[in-house]
């Protein structure tokens, strides 16, 4: 029987109409938990691998976030001083400690902003706050190295945590250190 306006309809569309009604819930609930997972997955903001590290004993007084087979070399040039944290090939943070004298720490990013955009491979930011940026240079129309800066004052001396020279990374890995080192 054909159903028009409502009238004549037959018991078997009625148990179809059922049916669907019962997927669209399953649909529903299967996506919600989807998108559970995902927003839990997908959102830790540090590797699950990192642990607390104290680095007070490196001459640093800060704790960050790291491998577990984190490597710590320092050195001073000037008045300041430089640290290597090699954790592996995902992690490598370059850390420079200095006394603070760019008047506010919005001055210092600024600068850190300007020396950045002006590199030749520039192609922007894909993360600016409060206490840093995650930048992208793009190398060519296949190849792109992202990379950070983060800015953290004590006392009267500031921390300038950066991506290790010398090695490519990725978004993630550049976002996975920048968390890693927030104070």
């Amino acid at each position: 029987m054909v159903e028009f306006w409502g009238i004549g309809r037959t018991p078997e569309i009625g148990k179809n109409k059922r049916k669907m009604k019962n997927l669209n819930v399953l649909f529903v609930a299967l996506l919600f938990l989807g998108t559970v997972f995902c927003w839990t997955a997908c959102s830790a903001d540090i590797h699950s691998d990192y642990e607390e590290t104290d680095l007070m004993r490196h001459g640093l007084p800060l704790k960050i976030m790291a491998p577990p087979e984190l490597e710590v070399k320092s050195s001073k040039t000037g008045g300041q001083q430089n640290f290597v944290l090699d954790g592996g090939e995902d992690y490598y943070i370059e850390v420079f400690k200095g006394e603070f004298n760019s008047g506010s720490k919005q001055n210092l990013l600024n600068e850190l902003r300007e020396n950045i955009s002006s590199h030749r491979f520039f192609n922007g930011y894909t993360l600016e706050d409060e206490d840093g940026f995650i930048y992208e240079f793009k190398i060519d129309s296949l190849n792109s190295n992202f990379g950070f800066r983060r800015v953290h004052i004590q006392a009267d001396s500031e921390f300038i945590f950066q991506n290790g020279m010398g090695r490519i990374f990725t978004e993630e890995q550049a976002q996975n250190m920048y968390n890693a080192v927030a104070q």
